[in-house]
């Protein structure tokens, strides 16, 4: 009866047109070998897991977010990056951005704001998990690795020597474990030996009732860790020695596996329980509930939050007999898959889900992935997209849990930003720059390229407000949202620097980008990574105004909300005298207030376009003189890689704001050619996409190089995927409906449901020959009123014809 029960459940996982796994799995017939392109990644926001599905030896990539290096500053603002001199420095930088001296404000920057940061810290990999399983690893047929997106459960599966063997393994955020079961269709012929490769100096092994326990202290942090794995077998004979187990010859094997450090998000120390007390009480639950409780309670929750959305695109069903590398590859030669679509739509909220849960840190530049002592660029959170973009999609996919990870961190970043805003500007408020950590860092520091770069807070602050769009929570916008949206705007109420007969932002850098400087003054911006005559300090960055005034109309808003009506006149008569928005010669939308914009420079940030997306000041029915200028600028720029400008263009994440930008101009059509060569030209088989570099941290290992470029895996450009295609389909951003108002051509049919709107609307969709069928949106609890309904571009006048039905709580 087992070898039956076995042999039918494999008949219908490997059948790919069963319905239940249409676009929602990921499968392949050979393990993986690099750990960037091919593993597969399991995680419930506190841990990532990535299995390679090795027939003689699976690995498990593991870590957990807190594995950091770097401390908090503990009252020693120096030590993170304050420098002591820079609030007596800024006036006088101010002054030289004001009269054009971009070459003496940048070198006083450096020189006396920069601090050091020797104490920022990465995010590191704690290192491996082997199982040895086959010596030989010869003579498998039948080899089948998979990712179930609709349960969040990754499988291994192969015949050897005429028995079927199959492993299984999930990732649990209520239990806080990551489960593996092994088994086979025959007795005692399961056994493995266990042993771990830490990246950690420290690591001391004790074996002891089962329990495979590792204990020791994270580099550059000396913060302590445990792993701890319980292993369970039925049947067969443990063994152990000093850094290994075996099990041989059992019918079937459970593995729990848990990771925990003694960090917590609680300013100054950061510190929270014992890692051994949190290690012990999850794997006691575990052995009591065993793994087919643990798996339905995982499943459970995981599909609460999954299952919200529903996406089909109608494509070819035959599609689905390939294993997803040769999708990959057929779509890299052209060749259309609306279903791969689909597929990426759905990884991109499983990975949203997996990598940011609430309680847990939020998702960093890998999510919670890692397979390197060193992540590139630190893994950190990095604040002048990345991180910002991770979050894009989770209102409209209804991921608002997801979303408070993200919030939390930012009310947790305002201690050290306020003692910041004091301490290098010496003014009230809170302000953060370009990177972030565990610990609170807020203060500029690192290249002038990039470090400058004070409207991370009000960023951020953009997020809060989103999220209160979403769900309508006064209570959250009154305690949480608002407190930090007023302090933000404070802070640039003293910091706005007047320029003429307006206001502009200094000292600032236009996102990692700024103009050469020659004999003959200010040549045209075309980026020069290896001139030393590449100037950063230009005056009237585009990107902090079109912030600033995004955050000053948010604020203002939830102000008069709560009755605070005072600060809200405050705003908007400040906002009145922020600098306008300007078109240059080639009719672009100026980066800066310099008409010095490049038409062939094509730099990888676009920050002066934020006022399309994420932001509400341009919109083409509203403002269609405007969007036409940033329509110039997105061409300019260009949709993706320039080998000419390898270093300056391309990336992931670059491609994901045009796409989105592009949506937002109702450009359906070119949103999807940047989607399309995002997952193809930018991205991997395992469905993910990278941002390019040439230098790397460390050189790892399983690790995929081309053209002598290191391909880092970034979460950002994927998880922006689903918001991207919910874009296209539904807009609210501007207060109003806009139905399918960028519905690309190679969507000519399809329905979605539940997808989200603010205003806590719910939007059920279906279309065909690219034009609307059916739309029902569902009314909230509390709201009495409908917002004006536009179907594409056009205002619908509600009746019986329109196929528009709204329904009422």
């Amino acid at each position: 009866m087992k070898r039956f029960l076995f042999s039918l459940l494999s008949l219908v996982l490997l059948n790919p047109c069963w319905s239940g796994f249409k676009n929602h799995r990921l499968w392949y017939t050979y393990p993986a070998t690099y750990w960037n392109s091919q593993a597969l990644h399991l995680g419930n926001g506190y841990m990532g897991a990535s299995f390679f599905g090795g027939v003689g030896r699976e690995q498990f990539a593991l870590t957990e977010k807190s594995i950091w290096a770097g401390k908090p500053a503990m009252g020693d603002w120096e030590s993170v990056g304050v420098n002591p001199e820079a609030k007596e420095t800024i006036p006088k930088i101010r002054e030289l951005v004001v009269a054009g001296e971009a070459q003496a404000a940048d070198e006083l920057i450096v020189s006396s704001v920069f601090g050091t940061g020797e104490n920022f810290g990465h995010f590191s990999s704690l290192g491996n998990l082997y199982l040895e399983i086959h010596p030989d690893g010869e003579g498998v047929t039948d080899y089948v690795r998979e990712l179930d997106l609709q349960q969040s459960i990754g499988r291994v599966r192969y015949r050897k020597g005429g028995i079927r063997f199959s492993r299984e393994y999930f990732c649990s955020y209520p239990d806080r474990v990551l489960g593996m079961h092994l088994a086979s269709d025959h007795e005692a012929a399961v056994g493995f030996t266990l042993s771990t490769e830490i990246m950690q100096e420290m690591a001391e092994v004790t074996i002891h009732n089962g329990r495979f326990t590792v204990r020791g202290t994270v580099d550059g942090s000396k913060r302590p860790y445990v792993l701890s794995v319980l292993v369970k077998p039925v049947g067969g004979e443990v063994t152990s020695g000093a850094d290994w187990l075996k099990v041989e010859g059992a019918d079937t094997v459970d593995l729990f596996l848990t990771i925990s450090t003694d960090y917590a998000m609680r300013y100054p120390d950061y510190r929270g329980e014992p890692p051994g007390t949190v290690v012990k009480r999850v794997l006691d639950v575990a052995d009591a509930m065993g793994f087919d409780q643990l798996r339905e309670r995982h499943v459970e929750d995981y599909r609460e939050l999954y299952d919200r959305v529903y996406l089909d695109l109608r494509g070819n069903e035959e599609t689905l007999r390939l294993p997803t590398n040769e999708r990959f590859t057929r779509l890299r030669a052209g060749k259309p898959d609306r279903g791969y679509m689909e597929l990426a739509f759905n990884l991109g909220r499983y990975m949203i889900i997996s990598a940011s849960r609430p309680g847990a840190l939020p998702a960093n530049l890998q999510g919670a992935w890692n397979a390197f002592k060193v992540a590139p660029w630190s893994g950190n959170y990095q604040s002048n997209i990345n991180l910002q973009e991770i979050y894009w999609s989770c209102g409209s996919m209804d991921l608002n849990e997801c979303h408070e990870p993200y919030l939390d961190w930012i009310e947790d970043l305002a201690h050290s930003g306020r003692e910041v805003a004091q301490r290098v500007y010496g003014t009230g408020g809170w302000v953060s720059h370009t990177t972030g950590n565990i610990w609170g860092h807020a203060a500029p520091y690192g290249g002038i390229r990039w470090g400058m770069y004070p409207v991370g807070a009000a960023w951020h602050c953009q997020h809060l407000w989103d999220y209160f769009l979403y769900t309508g929570d006064m209570g959250y916008l009154e305690e949480q949202a608002y407190p930090l949206m007023k302090e933000a705007s404070q802070f640039w109420l003293e910091n706005l620097v007047p320029f003429g007969v307006h206001y502009i932002t200094a000292p600032s850098v236009s996102a990692e980008h700024g103009a050469l400087m020659t004999e003959e003054g200010l040549n045209p911006a075309f980026f020069d990574l290896k001139s030393d005559q590449y100037h950063y300090s230009l005056p009237g960055v585009y990107q902090d105004i079109q912030m600033i005034h995004g955050l000053f109309t948010e604020t203002a808003t939830a102000a008069r909300l709560l009755g605070d009506e005072a600060f809200a006149d405050d705003l908007e008569l400040k906002r009145l005298g922020l600098l306008p928005m300007r078109v240059g010669q080639h009719g672009q939308l100026q980066e800066w207030f310099d008409d010095i914009d490049h038409p062939d420079g094509r730099h990888r940030h676009i920050g002066h376009l934020y006022a399309i997306s994420p932001g509400t000041q341009i919109h083409p029915l509203k403002t269609p003189g405007l969007a036409k200028a940033a329509e110039v600028s997105l061409n300019m720029r260009g949709d993706g890689r320039f080998m000419d400008q390898e270093l300056a263009a391309g990336g992931n994440w670059s491609r994901a704001h045009r796409m989105w930008c592009w949506a937002r101009l109702m450009d359906g059509n070119r949103s999807f050619k940047i989607l399309s060569g995002l997952l193809t030209e930018q991205g991997f088989e395992n469905g993910l996409t990278f941002q390019h570099a040439d230098y790397h941290w460390e050189q790892g290992k399983d690790f995929l190089i081309e053209d002598d470029l290191y391909l880092h895996f970034q979460l950002d450009g994927s998880a922006a995927i689903p918001g991207l295609i919910g874009e296209m389909l539904l807009q609210t951003h501007m207060g109003e409906i806009y139905l399918l108002p960028a519905l690309p051509d190679a969507f000519p049919q399809g329905v979605i449901r539940g997808l989200k709107g603010r205003g806590g609307f719910t939007f059920d969709i279906e279309w065909r020959g690219g034009e609307l069928l059916r739309a029902t949106i569902t009314v909230p609890e509390g709201v009495e009123k409908v917002p004006p309904i536009y179907l594409k571009d056009r205002r619908v006048r509600m009746n019986r014809q329109n196929r528009i039905k709204i329904v009422w709580p």
